[in-house]
């Protein structure tokens, strides 16, 4: 107890007192009482002015508590001697330090949120006033069965990019509230890649483009086998889609002791090098697709690398003589 540092400066101080008034008493017998009556207006004295300077400290804590709470920024209040204010001190730095890492967290994410939001509205509003014009042209009347047919088949095409989308961001948003148990276990390298394959193959053939594996015999690895099919599905989606007609796509995969590695190899001309910083930020569309951009909403290579993340492995991309390369890391599996 005597390491408070008020108490000890308190029971020093009242020592003090008592001894001077006990010296008096033996020096001066008649003046006893005196000495008594001096002993209890010196500690009195001693207490309120030891009262006085509690409150002044505490009315700093106050204020300082007040600026916080007003969204200044935290001042270090921490004190290294020992004592109750010195203790109460250092925890209420340590909350409001939390506090205030809470409440940036909070405005990075509004601010991202507020981002997301308006990305989400350019993305959803070309398709949505084409599909609303389309609408208006199946109304008029007369309307030829050629041009209705290819009015319907246009209407259908860009519900269907509004679907795609929404379930994609649906998906990166369950990613990023962590709503998403990612659950890995050993997966055959060629039943993941079939899987991811299947959708696209028709697609494949009338662009014809030729595919080619080469998988090491039973290779298999570790990761969550719905997630990381959508993840390879939209690699090589965008591979396709850069590709010219007769192009080539090949995947490789290799193993080694720290784990398992898939390349996703096309022939589309390669990525702008200005594009590879930023080609996996959502909503982020490259300046060497192909094609109209305002098709692509740039959100399946963020999807794929996110879900990719959440399980260990890694995603990146880079040029190669006459395409481009996606390279997919996978921690090693367990025994």
């Amino acid at each position: 107890m005597l390491r408070n540092r008020e108490i000890a400066l308190l029971t020093l101080y009242s020592l003090a007192a008592t001894a001077l008034a006990a010296a008096a008493g033996f020096l001066a017998p008649g003046a006893a009482g005196w000495a008594a009556l001096g002993l209890g207006a010196a500690l009195g004295a001693g207490y309120a002015v030891f009262t006085a300077w509690r409150y002044r400290q505490l009315r700093r804590l106050a204020a300082y508590l007040a600026a916080v709470y007003a969204g200044d920024r935290v001042l270090d209040i921490r004190s290294n001697t020992e004592g109750e204010l010195s203790l109460l001190k250092n925890d209420l730095y340590k909350i409001t330090v939390a506090l205030q890492r809470q409440a940036d967290q909070l405005g990075r994410d509004k601010t991202l949120l507020a981002q997301a939001l308006g990305d989400i509205s350019h993305q959803l509003k070309t398709p949505l006033t084409s599909a609303l014009v389309l609408a208006d042209l199946l109304g008029a009347d007369p309307l030829p069965p050629d041009r209705r047919r290819e009015f319907a088949q246009s209407l259908t095409a860009q519900l269907t990019r509004m679907q795609w989308l929404v379930g994609t961001l649906l998906k990166l948003s369950r990613l990023d509230a962590g709503a998403v148990t990612l659950a890995p276990a050993p997966v055959p390298l060629a039943e993941l890649l079939d899987r991811a394959l299947e959708p696209l193959r028709i697609p494949m053939e009338l662009q014809g483009v030729a595919c080619r594996l080469d998988l090491p015999e039973n290779a298999a690895v570790l990761c969550d086998r719905s997630w990381t099919v959508e993840a390879v599905q939209n690699v090589v989606k965008n591979c396709v889609e850069q590709m010219p007609r007769g192009g080539t796509l090949t995947l490789a995969a290799q193993t080694d002791a720290l784990g398992a590695t898939l390349t996703v190899e096309d022939t589309g001309g390669g990525i702008d090098p200005a594009d590879l910083p930023r080609l996996f930020e959502r909503f982020y569309t490259a300046r060497s697709r192909r094609g109209d951009a305002a098709d692509h909403a740039g959100i399946g290579l963020a999807l794929a690398r996110s879900i990719l993340t959440r399980q260990g492995g890694t995603l990146t991309a880079a040029n190669i003589p006459g395409g481009a390369r996606f390279t997919f890391w996978f921690p090693r599996l367990t025994v």
